[in-house]
């Protein structure tokens, strides 16, 4: 089956696809959209029947979150009719000159047309139909403005013109709905709008079905993997079988359950946005802390075994303790320890902007977990993030608390996302999250004991030289009560002091207790 993409050195010289292999039976649930797309396609695909009646309804709106499988409906569409694909990608489209885009939107309109029966499918329509921009008083200088509003009232235009036309069935997609201009996708223009949202288990059971159908497999039960990937999109579905089929293709048998079983549990877990990987030699932690967290990290790890014994997985942590004691390194190291996605929120990350776009993040986030499952949500500093209800909360900080608590009781087992919060003072936290499980482990990270502190200190200086008579544990006795983030920059100030002393030699020279305690009244701020 191929494709047509914009040739933007030659917009006119192109060519039509063939019609698509691939028909609605091809496509796992969707059955009301199926069935109002075809509704739809008929108005123009039999024009002495419903002309007569002054019926003139094209247009087909799809959105949706990204994967969907929009782009896949629409060339089943075409396949299902019998039509030409007429593929158009709207960034392709755009020109930096003046006056170029229109013309290649209204080249492309009318090159598709001359190939009737035809399917005409502009995917990312958001790229050239977003709301038109307001040119203010001091007006439009550089013409950008004006331009992209002649851009997408070119399209209007060219949809005006075109969708009366007896075989030519227009088709748009966007992940952005709320972007589009609003006179752009009204009624007389995209006559129906479609929601193709995240497969439930029913419709993901039939899309494992018909992406098997097509390959050589021994028939299993589907059920459980439909149950263990809530969230997946069509696409991440078919890369799952398509791994799976790899797997069988190497031996040169059919596909089995087991091949699947090992491509679920090799997917997932790799999207991990700005996240630093930790060892556990990275971090020094109290003995008993330690062994909470391996524990912790086992079982996250063979979840599956855990379930078997009887030993419930939990849901959620919260990290307790004053600032500076590692609770973030803490989150990374489960993170990388239990080989999952992470996904950071902080109160600046939501609590900065607009209303709508702070829930909108929110809600983003929790849905990108879900997709990339297995994986963190990490809400640094919950007390900022879910204050409690009190009078000096803003009509804004509600709702997005409001948001966090319907994605949080959304959460399923099955969905295999871990939160991990921290806060210095939990007393201030909405106590509604802290309720019904959600965090249902709480591990206090305290200061360091003088153990942890020579451990510390021994990290922080490496192989610096210290004075004769003086030793980390003499160094630890003075410096006692302090975080691990203090020792780390004390560690650091006292070697610069020492550098001071360094003059124009090539090795530092050794550290002194007065440059600890010199270092100390400077990251203290005491005398």
């Amino acid at each position: 089956m191929e494709l047509y993409y914009v040739n933007l050195n030659n917009v006119g010289a192109c060519s039509v696809s063939t019609v698509p292999q691939v028909r609605f039976s091809d496509v796992g649930g969707l059955e009301q959209a199926k069935e109002q797309i075809r509704q739809l396609a008929r108005g123009q695909l039999e024009p002495a029947k419903y002309k007569p009646y002054g019926v003139v309804r094209n247009g087909i709106l799809l959105h949706g979150p990204r994967g969907s499988g929009k782009t896949f409906l629409a060339k089943a569409t075409a396949g299902e009719f019998g039509l030409n694909f007429w593929y158009v990608s709207s960034p392709e489209l755009l020109e930096k000159w003046i006056g170029t885009t229109g013309g290649n939107i209204r080249s492309e309109f009318s090159a598709a047309a001359e190939h009737e029966p035809v399917l005409f499918f502009i995917d990312e329509v958001d790229c050239l139909g977003a709301g038109r921009q307001a040119l203010g008083s001091r007006g439009d200088p550089g013409g950008a403005g004006r331009e992209f509003n002649n851009m997408v009232v070119q399209l209007m235009q060219s949809i005006d013109y075109y969708r009366g036309l007896p075989g030519f069935v227009l088709m748009a997609a966007t992940n952005v709905l709320d972007g589009l201009d609003e006179a752009l996708i009204r009624p007389g223009r995209f006559d129906l709008q479609l929601r193709i949202d995240l497969p439930d288990e029913t419709t993901r059971l039939k899309i494992f079905e018909t992406q098997l159908s097509q390959r050589p497999w021994h028939r299993f039960d589907l059920q459980e993997f439909a149950r263990k990937t809530p969230g997946a999109t069509p696409a991440k579905i078919r890369a799952l079988v398509d791994q799976a089929a790899a797997f069988a293709a190497d031996e040169g048998r059919n596909i089995e359950e087991h091949d699947l079983l090992r491509a679920l549990k090799a997917a997932g877990g790799k999207d991990r946005p700005l996240v630093q990987p930790v060892q556990w030699q990275d971090i020094v932690l109290e003995e008993h802390v330690e062994q909470d967290l391996r524990m912790l990290i086992q079982l996250l790890n063979d979840s599956e075994r855990a379930e078997r014994l009887g030993v419930g997985v939990p849901a959620g942590l919260l990290l307790l303790g004053p600032p500076g004691t590692g609770k973030t390194m803490i989150a990374r190291l489960i993170a990388t320890e239990s080989r999952r996605s992470f996904y950071a929120i902080t109160a600046a990350d939501v609590l900065a902007g607009i209303t709508g776009e702070s829930v909108k993040r929110v809600s983003e986030v929790f849905a990108r977990a879900r997709e990339h499952s297995p994986s963190i949500i990490f809400l640094d500093e919950m007390d900022g993030l879910l204050p409690c209800n009190n009078r000096y909360v803003t009509q804004h900080d509600l709702q997005v608390v409001e948001q966090f608590m319907i994605e949080i009781s959304n959460l399923q087992p099955e969905h295999n996302v871990f939160l991990v919060g921290t806060t210095n003072h939990v007393e201030n936290i909405d106590p509604r999250v802290l309720r019904g499980g959600r965090f249902s482990e709480k591990i206090s990270i305290g200061l360091p004991g003088p153990d942890g502190l020579q451990r510390l200190l021994g990290k922080y200086l490496g192989d610096v030289r210290l004075e004769p008579g003086l030793s980390l544990d003499g160094i630890a006795e003075q410096l006692g009560g302090l975080a691990p983030a203090d020792l780390e920059a004390i560690s650091q100030a006292a070697k610069r002091f020492a550098f001071n002393r360094a003059g124009h030699g090539d090795q530092l020279p050794a550290l002194n207790l007065n440059d600890f305690k010199m270092a100390a009244e400077r990251v203290r701020g005491a005398a």
